[in-house]
Formats: C-alpha cells, structure tokens, sequence
C-alpha cells in the first residue's frame, strides 16, 4: 500500500535528520536494506529457474501436476522479481519537495532523466508514450 503525501513527507524528513545526525549509521542501514533486496532479486531469478527446469522434467515425466507446480513456482517468482524491483525503484528515487497539488498539465509528457536508474517505472513510462504516439498516428483517439 503506498504511502500517502504526508506520510511521504514525514518519511522524508526522518531520512535528512538521520542523514545529519548520524551519517554512518544511515548508509550502513540503507546499504544492508539495497544487499537485502539484491538477494531477493537473485532468490527470484533461481526459482524461475528451478521452476523452468521443473515444468521441462514434466514433459519427460508426462506428469501434468508437476508442470502445474512448476508454472506456480516460476509465476511465484516473477511476482517477486516484479515486487522488489519496485521496491528498489522506490528506495532509489531521490527525496525532494512535494509535487503541486494542483492539476497536471495538459498534453503528453516525457520524463526527465530515464536513464539507467530509473527502474520499471521509468522504462513502462517510455514504452506507454510510444504506444499512445502509435496509436495517434494511425488515427486512434488515444486512451483516456
């Protein structure tokens, strides 16, 4: 469940004390949560890979209830992939005022700065704006 504006402020303003404050500590603790979500990551990408192996072994086995079990894990796994990697989207994004409450701006936008670091949302953004701008130039009204 994401966080409301407020809570994301005060959120914010927590990390900048602990940053003043103790430095050493802070990045001791945000490193160790970054190693923490690398090894999910990995935990992810072996269980689909166990899972591949196991919905392939069914085949030789001619067993369906093992390749079911094995399509389970591998969709188990990408759920948690998906999962952390927006949670380290989240973690990386930089702290920064609050956006204007007021109504966005007409028109389609780019995004600013969609390089490396900018995760599953930077790079769904990017394809969402190709697919509109396709869209529109076959004569589609585009989505809502």
């Amino acid at each position: 469940m994401p966080l409301s504006e407020h809570e994301q402020r005060i959120l914010a303003e927590i990390e900048r004390r602990l940053l003043e404050e103790d430095p050493k500590f802070a990045h001791q603790v945000g490193s160790s949560f970054r190693a923490h979500l690398g090894r999910r990551l990995k935990l992810a990408v072996a269980g689909f890979v166990l899972g591949l192996i196991v919905v392939i072994s069914s085949t030789f086995l001619e067993n369906v209830a093992v390749g079911v079990a094995g399509f389970v894990i591998m969709l188990a796994c990408v759920f948690l992939f998906v999962r952390t990697m927006r949670r380290r989207a989240t973690v990386e994004r930089p702290v920064g005022p609050a956006p204007p409450s007021g109504p966005p701006p007409a028109g389609p936008q780019r995004r600013q700065g969609g390089g490396p670091k900018g995760g599953v949302d930077a790079w769904w953004g990017k394809m969402t704006e190709r697919w509109r701008s396709r869209w529109e130039e076959r004569g589609g009204q585009g989505p809502s």
